[in-house]
């Protein structure tokens, strides 16, 4: 009997401490820094594949106008957003006000770019930290339509999800997005706010 309760103790010892080493593999540190660029694994695109974006994008202007931006056929500074994977693809549907619209697709790219930072901005240091996240795609630009003026050699379009949360992530610590346009014939980007899902 003896030998029995210390095999049941032994046994969930073992347990609480598998327990206790997957959570800390989700644990943060104060002045965690992390940014690499790995393989789009499968899990990866099962996250991308939930997120949702709210039908409003906007593009980034600063001081500027917009008919100061290169790449757009007559560029609107709101547009009304679809969002959605097709055959691995994202495809990203544009319509402004005076029903002028395009595409911009952002084909599944090979490696996907992971930054987790400690934004050292909580009063309490002894707490495990919120880290902020980004999730970085790259592809070779392509598009219709509005923005097909600024497509060619040389243009790619990435989408970066920005969020927070512990080293374990899902589609549910993204809260806002930028989809980047960046070559020689054009230089704009987006952003909006994302669906929670959960």
């Amino acid at each position: 009997m003896r030998q029995l309760v210390l095999v049941s103790c032994t046994t969930l010892l073992a347990g609480a401490a598998w327990q206790s080493a997957l959570a800390c593999a989700c644990c943060s540190n104060t002045g965690e820094r992390s940014d690499i660029v790995m393989k789009l694994e499968k899990s990866y695109v099962e996250e991308l594949e939930q997120l949702r974006f709210e039908r409003t994008a906007v593009l980034f202007l600063g001081e500027a106008e917009p008919d100061t931006v290169k790449g757009i056929t007559t560029a609107s500074e709101k547009y009304d957003l679809e969002a959605a994977w097709k055959n691995g693809r994202i495809v990203f549907a544009f319509r402004d006000e005076a029903s002028r619209s395009g595409t911009l697709t952002l084909t599944q790219p090979k490696t996907i770019s992971l930054l987790r930072v400690d934004p050292r901005n909580q009063p309490d240091s002894s707490r495990a930290p919120r880290l902020y996240k980004e999730w970085r795609l790259t592809s070779k630009a392509a598009g219709t339509g509005v923005f097909a003026a600024g497509l060619g050699a040389g243009q790619t379009l990435t989408l970066i999800l920005q969020g927070g949360g512990n080293n374990c992530t899902s589609a549910n610590d993204f809260t806002h997005w930028m989809l980047v346009m960046w070559g020689p014939k054009a230089k704009y980007h987006f952003y909006g706010s994302l669906v929670m899902t959960k």
